[in-house]
């Protein structure tokens, strides 16, 4: 059973506030612990924002969630979920987080979607971030970046040296869906402000996103 009526329609049984219906060529601003983006679609396709919930969905086993959603619509019913987390200072222990706040984000993605009776075609997640310790070039301390001779465990090692690849490959691996999802890193300025705009993909699979949000040259 689906909801009648236009999308727009459909998301009047989202809390107000929750879901906007945005126009193909609109701007819409993204905050989030003092970090913001502001996200020019660029007349690439009518897009859902989604403000996700920050105690999720009660009947869920993970609570954690990313802070918002961008569903570009590539057919009718058809979307493609660009999800965003927010945070200062990526640090390994908030990277752990941040990958799960997105994976988690992604089942409350779809559970929206099965609400307003469409389908989610192609996931990209994004980390928005002022700062970050994990990456080679983006550390404020190099001497982050060595493991030490003698680590306490080679647990914490592996962990390490996992943590630190994922950041930098551009692929997350999901537990729960077992694929990996592409993932890109959107640095705040020193003012905590970016913008990115959306721009189509030069190819795309069945299963990718047709579209992607990068940070506007200049």
């Amino acid at each position: 059973m689906r909801l009648p009526g236009s999308i727009a329609q459909r998301l009047d049984v989202i809390n107000r506030g929750t879901g906007q219906l945005l126009g193909a060529t609109e701007v819409t601003e993204l905050e989030d612990e003092g970090v913001a983006i502001q996200c020019r679609l660029e007349g690439t396709a009518p897009c859902i924002r989604l403000c996700l919930p920050k105690q999720g969905i009660k009947m869920l086993r993970g609570q954690k969630c990313a802070d918002f959603a961008l569903l570009l619509e590539r057919a009718e019913d058809v979307f493609e979920a660009h999800i965003l987390e927010f945070t200062t200072t990526v640090s390994l222990k908030k990277w752990d987080t941040v990958r799960e706040q997105l994976e988690w984000a992604t089942l409350h993605v779809l559970a929206a979607a099965g609400i307003l009776g469409i389908r989610i075609q192609g996931v990209v997640f994004y980390t928005v971030h002022h700062r970050e310790d994990l990456s080679r070039e983006g550390s404020r301390n190099p001497a982050v970046m060595k493991i030490p001779v003698s680590p306490r465990s080679e647990a914490d090692a592996i962990r390490w040296a996992e943590a630190r690849r994922s950041w930098e490959s551009g692929r997350v691996s999901t537990a729960n869906f077992g694929v990996d999802v592409e993932h890109l890193r959107i640095h705040a300025g020193e003012d905590g402000r970016t913008a990115v705009t959306c721009r189509p993909r030069s190819s795309s699979g069945e299963d990718d996103t047709l579209w992607v949000f990068e940070p506007v040259a200049g």
